[in-house]
């Protein structure tokens, strides 16, 4: 979760606001409200990375089918290895178990169904500082469970959020995450 999640709080504040001249003309930038936003920008952000409030991410109940170009990338990216993929069943989605996530202890889980349907869950009011949105997708290994790929994203509003494809490669017993890459961005 920590390479998926980032705290929307600590984004910077926008770009000073352009000044027209009466023919529509950019004559510049109000530079004075531009540095008065920052200062105060940079004292929130100061409290905001200091603070224990608990950020609540929105987790989707269950994985998600992985699609057949992911097999593809699995293969590619590991065509040294010249793996063999696992075939057994990819058409269930297993229910995820919030309390095996690992991440900063500032972060919270609830299910996705918790929260109201599509793009609604940015509209409420809630008594917890809703950071976000995550779901996975199942995730496609090999024969001898060695390596593996998954496509996750994080949502942080309506029209604002990334995708990754994940693979993965177990090293010393643990499963570790080789390489993320951006697939999606909005």
């Amino acid at each position: 979760m920590d390479e998926l999640h980032y705290d929307t709080r600590l984004g910077p504040p926008p770009p000073p606001a352009p000044i027209y001249d009466a023919n529509e003309n950019l004559i510049g930038y109000d530079t004075i409200m531009a540095e008065r936003t920052m200062t105060e920008w940079q004292m929130q952000l100061a409290g905001f990375k200091a603070d224990s409030v608990k950020l609540v991410i929105a987790v989707d109940d269950s994985t998600r089918l992985l699609k057949k170009e992911e097999r593809e990338e699995l293969l590619k990216y590991f065509s040294d290895k010249n793996l063999i993929l696992d075939t057994s069943n990819q058409t269930k989605n297993y229910k995820i178990k919030l309390n095996r996530l690992k991440a900063d202890p500032k972060l919270k889980f609830k299910y996705r169904s918790e929260f109201p349907a599509g793009s609604e869950i940015w509209s409420e009011e809630y008594d917890f500082n809703l950071s976000g949105t995550t779901g996975f997708s199942r995730i496609q290994f090999d024969t001898t469970k060695s390596y593996g790929i998954l496509h996750s994203g994080f949502g942080c509003g309506k029209l604002c959020g990334t995708g990754f494809r994940i693979f993965i490669k177990k090293e010393n017993g643990k499963w570790i995450i080789e390489k993320m890459i951006l697939i999606e961005i909005a």
